[in-house]
């Protein structure tokens, strides 16, 4: 049921019409921006959340920050008001249902569809970890279906500006929030990084794709618990999806994976046909079963490059550097791992399926593809700068080495990438002589 307040003005321009949505933290109207004449949503925190005049700036500091952030995901903030007595936010209105809604609905979504919106919402955030701002609040219910079909992630900054000023755990350990989608860093009061909102997104694809939960824990105490004792089980999940959902679900933010671009490209890779970038994202020391063993002509995709931790956000939203990356030099140990499982897999193409003349029956692109060394990756999506700096490094360091680092250069901002770039040419220099 729906409630009215025609009275209702918010920063004397925003009238409400109509209750749409509530909850613990807030509740969401459809509104009329009198001036510009469209309709808006406005969600009115709870007055107790933001008690005070430094958790207002706060929200209004956030707000910002969201508001600066422009992708056709990512639902748009257009106002906010720390002045009345329930602080609002006013944003783009959309017209559907929460994720959440749908999966209480209906159940698991279609494979391919759960795959979909999960892939959208993980280019919606490395667009947002590029410019420093953290969600801190994915799951389900943060995912909208519009009506027009197209996925939408709403609520950016909303969960740090109630951070301070409302505990999420109660002195009991039960949760007023969503449990279920805290990553073990926030449960444990850790610093918060790109890489929570990538455990985030493995609840969403886990709920999308089974309807339920990682955990059925209903206290912190319990889900910390469970969440140490590795991810669950993920019976009936496409083996190549339950790599990600391994990686994502990692309880060490640095064995979830590089960041959210490279999850999103490894789910539409999947989508297209392509498993194997989601299932080379399988933590070390996790089996993926996505491999098909009697598939012997198939080509071995490349391992993954070892997942380094993407600069973490302080508390201004600017990324900095914390412990630096393992070194270049690793790269050349994957690469030649890489040689060694190609050459190993023409010998098996050979031996397993030969020709009526004893020649291995498999074309020769087929073959080459398993004799070479893997080719390069496709360009990452990232900033104009990004560029010349992968270009400087390969000059430095050579080609491989170039390719592995740069997609720890696409989550940097440009100083840092360089520096980074500075420090390893140096120490390519230094070996040489």
């Amino acid at each position: 049921m729906t409630s009215r307040d025609e009275e209702g003005l918010i920063l004397d321009r925003y009238r409400l019409v109509e209750r749409i949505a509530a909850g613990g933290s807030a509740e969401v109207w459809r509104a009329r921006d009198e001036q510009l004449d469209r309709p808006v949503a406005v969600k009115r925190l709870h007055p107790h959340l933001l008690p005070d005049d430094a958790s207002r700036q706060r929200l209004v500091a956030e707000a910002r920050a969201a508001a600066r952030l422009s992708h056709p995901v990512i639902v748009g903030i257009y106002d906010v008001d720390d002045t009345g007595e329930s602080p609002a936010i006013v944003m783009e209105l959309v017209d559907g249902e929460s994720l959440a809604t749908r999966i209480d609905r209906d159940g698991p979504l279609p494979e391919r569809e759960a795959v979909r919106i999960t892939a959208d919402v993980a280019e919606a955030l490395y667009h947002a970890h590029q410019q420093g701002v953290v969600h801190r609040d994915v799951k389900p219910g943060n995912v909208l279906l519009a009506e027009d079909g197209r996925t939408r992630l709403v609520d950016f900054g909303i969960a740090h500006s109630l951070a301070a000023s409302a505990e999420r755990l109660t002195m009991d350990g039960t949760v007023i929030g969503t449990l279920r989608a805290m990553a073990p860093e926030q449960l444990s009061g850790g610093p918060i990084t790109p890489r929570t909102d990538l455990y985030g997104l493995g609840v969403v694809l886990l709920e999308a794709l089974t309807g339920r939960p990682p955990y059925a824990a209903t206290t912190a105490v319990a889900l910390a618990e469970a969440q140490r004792a590795g991810p669950p089980a993920f019976g009936g999940v496409d083996p190549a999806l339950a790599a990600v959902l391994a990686a994502s679900l990692a309880h060490d933010p640095a064995d979830r994976p590089l960041h959210a671009g490279a999850l999103g490209s490894a789910l539409r890779s999947w989508l297209a046909g392509d498993p194997s970038p989601a299932a080379a994202m399988a933590p070390a020391g996790v089996a993926s079963a996505s491999a098909d063993t009697s598939a012997v002509t198939q080509v071995v995709p490349a391992p993954a490059v070892a997942s380094l931790p993407l600069p973490e956000t302080g508390p201004a939203g600017q990324a900095d550097i914390g412990e630096r990356p393992r070194r270049w030099r690793y790269a050349w140990v994957l690469a030649a791992l890489a040689a060694i499982a190609a050459l190993a897999l023409a010998a098996v193409v050979f031996l397993v399926n030969p020709g009526a003349n004893g020649a291995a029956d498999v074309s020769p692109s087929a073959l080459a593809s398993a004799t070479q060394s893997p080719s390069p990756s496709p360009p990452i999506a990232g900033p104009g700068w990004l560029a010349g700096e992968v270009e400087r490094l390969a000059e430095g360091c050579g080609d491989e080495v170039a390719r592995a680092e740069e997609p720890n250069l696409a989550g940097m901002q440009r100083k840092d990438a360089r520096d980074r770039v500075k420090e390893l040419v140096e120490s390519c220099e230094e070996d040489g002589d």
